[in-house]
């Protein structure tokens, strides 16, 4: 009887635990709108994309599914358990166009040449060595292609949240990293998209009005 009632718990649990998850990824979804962030920086299916700092996957799933089965993500991070997290999800869902890369602190390490699009959503923040991974990260994308950063506007939020970056201070390290600003979306409630592509591609600056 107590192996059962073991069971029993441990099965509980999990439904509990599932459904924790699923209502916290719900409550993202609803200020965060990862399918206007998709749409506003032109997620399409088929293409080949880069998620840099994957985390747990939250982001990646709505890429995977985007793209659909004729393209790609590759999930980037430098932590095994969030990519863990990944594979493992990948399997119980069956989902097959999701691979996952352990890279540096400095570097990605996405494949050469294969990238339509890297995107990072709060992470750039995060990152140690913010212009070296940008200039690494230039050999994985085609011709043309952006980078997308998504990060929280800290002006919105107040001291608490000053270990985000200000828009003067992300859009400086892009510059310096040789990188041109392309556009920079505001109109989430709390944070702000930036698209910028190498110098050398570069198109004309069009902010939002």
């Amino acid at each position: 009887m107590r192996t059962h009632h073991g069971r029993l718990f441990i099965f509980g649990f999990v439904i509990l635990f599932s459904s924790s998850v699923a209502s916290g990824q719900a409550w993202r979804d609803r200020w965060q709108q990862p399918e206007t962030i998709m749409d506003s920086v032109g997620v399409k299916p088929g293409m080949v994309i880069g998620e840099a700092g994957a985390g747990d996957g939250y982001f990646t799933f709505k890429l995977s599914k985007r793209v659909g089965g004729h393209g790609r993500i590759y999930a980037n991070d430098i932590v095994e358990r969030g990519l863990r997290t990944i594979r493992e999800r990948c399997k119980r869902e069956g989902v097959d166009n999701i691979l996952t890369i352990k890279g540096r602190v400095n570097d990605p390490l996405f494949p050469e040449g294969s990238l339509d699009m890297i995107i990072m959503v709060y992470v750039f923040h995060e990152l140690e060595e913010p212009m070296a991974f940008l200039k690494n990260a230039v050999p994985s994308l085609k011709s043309g292609a952006p980078v997308v950063i998504v990060d929280r506007d800290p002006d919105r939020y107040g001291h608490e949240y000053g270990h985000f970056m200000k828009i003067k201070e992300v859009i400086k390290i892009i510059r310096q990293a040789d990188f041109e600003l392309i556009r920079v979306h505001t109109f989430l409630s709390r944070d702000n998209i930036y698209i910028c592509r190498p110098r050398s591609y570069a198109v004309p600056i069009h902010p939002d009005e």
